[in-house]
């Protein structure tokens, strides 16, 4: 096979590595989740799920089925329009308040779960995202925690 020698060099780019969370997740400040959950109202919580989980199908062998993310978001846009548009229909937006919390916060775990796995997979240890914080803070806890992660695989390649 013939090479061209005017041809421009071609090598691989990316650096192989073990760690799947640096190299796919975005490092983006819990304060800003607080601050957009609460300036959308609770919605940025739901996006943030979404996005994150995306991810995680991406890189984790055991994907997070799409049904719960489309359930979530609709129990979502239920609730709104139960509370807010419709306010009379109390017993009904208690019904799909229920259901808007449980699909949320089983997305939720589902998410920190995938994020735990990885994490340990690639520190070759048990890594731990606390049950109770993620219940507490949600979205804001994992983001501080997956923000945590990058910076300690940061300063340990930088040593």
């Amino acid at each position: 096979m013939e090479s061209n020698p005017y041809s421009a060099p071609t090598s691989e780019l990316t650096a192989a590595t073990d760690d799947l969370i640096s190299g796919d997740f975005q490092r983006f400040s819990a304060w800003w989740v607080f601050i957009l959950s609460i300036v959308t109202l609770g919605i940025y919580p739901v996006y943030w799920i979404c996005t994150r989980a995306r991810v995680v199908n991406r890189i984790h062998d055991n994907p997070i089925a799409p049904a719960w993310f489309y359930l979530m978001a609709i129990f979502c846009a239920l609730t709104f329009l139960a509370g807010v548009i419709i306010p009379e229909m109390g017993a009904f937006y208690t019904i799909v308040y229920i259901g808007y919390i449980v699909t949320y916060l089983a997305s939720l775990f589902k998410v920190r779960n995938r994020l735990q796995d990885l994490m340990s997979k690639s520190t070759g240890s048990a890594y731990r995202l606390g049950p109770v914080m993620t219940f507490l803070f949600n979205s804001i806890y994992l983001q501080y925690k997956i923000n945590e992660y990058i910076d300690q695989r940061q300063q340990s390649a930088d040593k």
